[in-house]
């Protein structure tokens, strides 16, 4: 796969509202969508209490759309192609630090989410060096997501008092409390996010229980896995999003192939 430009652009740039118009239309023709339950609907609430959190504390650029002309193994056509990151630090137009935002109880959601931001600091670095990054996970539970930083290699927990502290080295990872958001969320946001918690403790729960009967670890529903994907529209939009990455010819899997993965989890 080769990389011919990237850049970042607004959430309103025109041909991103396009594109992102484009996807809505498709989805529509698909027909009703399932119940996406509690956490899927009140992930972007949190995404955007968190980058209005995260602004108090650090420069964010505007731009926060990431957007990349890309040729496909086995294609001849350059495919203009789009990912909208939850929030990126930097000034004068020029990123320091990509920032993803998970809501989730299950802890397989920060292997995803340092996934998520290996490739796309991965196709930033085409452009931009010395990129790091961080993953802020609010957790959609009330006992707590447990991560094990055995388990990815160079992950470093800070605190909110070290989020300033950027490690290019490797990626970070921040637990942020609801609590500390209450400031950036109106009532009846507040009260949708604790409907994802209640939600998030019963798969927890469940979770729990089948581990103690059987050792069979119970998934997060794929409702909920796709709260971080709702940003990215099918092939015919020309977004990032429907590239499997497991697909030999997805651009993401040929990027992984081509770049260093040492932001990449271990347990991959």
């Amino acid at each position: 796969m080769k990389v011919r430009w990237v850049g970042l652009v607004r959430p309103d740039d025109p041909e991103y509202v396009a594109a992102m118009s484009a996807q809505a239309l498709a989805h529509r023709r698909l027909g009703p969508r399932q119940d996406p339950g509690e956490i899927y609907r009140a992930s972007s609430l949190a995404e955007t209490a968190v980058r209005a959190w995260l602004g108090a504390r650090l420069l964010l650029l505007e731009e926060r759309v990431l957007v990349a002309d890309l040729l496909p193994h086995g294609q001849r056509a350059y495919e203009r192609r789009y990912l909208e990151l939850d929030a990126v630090e930097g000034r004068d137009g020029t990123p320091s630090r990509v920032i993803e935002v998970k809501f989730s109880a299950n802890p397989t959601s920060v292997r995803r989410g340092l996934a998520q931001l290996g490739r796309a600091r991965d196709l930033l670095a085409q452009r931009w060096d010395g990129l790091s990054t961080l993953l802020v996970l609010v957790e959609a539970n009330r006992s707590g997501v447990e991560v094990d930083l055995e388990r990815f290699r160079g992950l470093r927990l800070v605190t909110t008092d070290e989020l300033s502290d950027r490690d290019a080295r490797g990626p970070s990872l921040l637990v942020l409390p609801l609590a500390a958001l209450t400031s950036h969320l109106s009532a009846s946001e507040m009260a949708a996010l604790e409907r994802g918690r209640d939600e998030g403790q019963g798969l927890t729960d469940l979770r729990a229980e089948r581990e103690a009967a059987a050792g069979d670890p119970v998934a997060e529903p794929a409702s909920a896995r796709a709260a971080e994907d709702r940003r990215m529209g099918p092939a015919a939009t020309l977004t990032f999003g429907d590239d499997n990455e497991d697909i030999e010819d997805s651009p993401f899997a040929a990027l992984r192939r081509l770049a260093p993965d040492d932001g990449e989890p271990a347990d991959r």
